[in-house]
């Protein structure tokens, strides 16, 4: 499936969350597996934004409303800017099996220890990085 690499870089924040939570066995290593999949391609985005960072001179400033980059270039920020947006943008092919995520999964009442199932529960800011990548069953 084609996925541009901010769908990338999402998911891959995503999925360090998703990993901290108790999932069936099989849907815990297709997450690990997908996990392995978006690693190499994290790692050469990272490698091109360093090397942005390094040819426009960028430095991040902590301000109040988030953070500002400057360069020592004339117009080198706005230049980082859209030149990260293009990469961003990029599309590259990912072969993965969508991972199928349960509805329910197995607890434990904490008051009489019976087995029972839960609704699984995931922010919705996960599902939403996660989009291209998982199925509700």
């Amino acid at each position: 499936m084609k996925v541009s690499n901010k769908e990338i870089l999402d998911a891959n924040e995503a999925l360090g969350k998703l990993m901290q939570e108790k999932l069936p066995v099989m849907v815990s290593w297709n997450i690990a597996k997908l996990v392995g999949k978006v690693k190499e391609p994290v790692k050469a985005i990272d490698t091109v934004r360093k090397g942005l960072i390094s040819k426009y001179e960028i430095t991040f400033e902590k301000a109040e409303n988030g953070v500002t980059v400057n360069s020592k270039q004339e117009d080198g920020a706005q230049k980082f800017y859209d030149e990260v947006e293009e990469l961003a943008k990029q599309e590259i092919e990912l072969v993965f099996d969508t991972i199928k995520l349960p509805q329910k999964v197995s607890a434990t009442c904490d008051k009489c220890h019976h087995n029972m199932d839960k609704p699984l529960e995931i922010e919705p800011s996960i599902l939403l990085a996660l989009e291209k990548f998982v199925n509700i069953e």
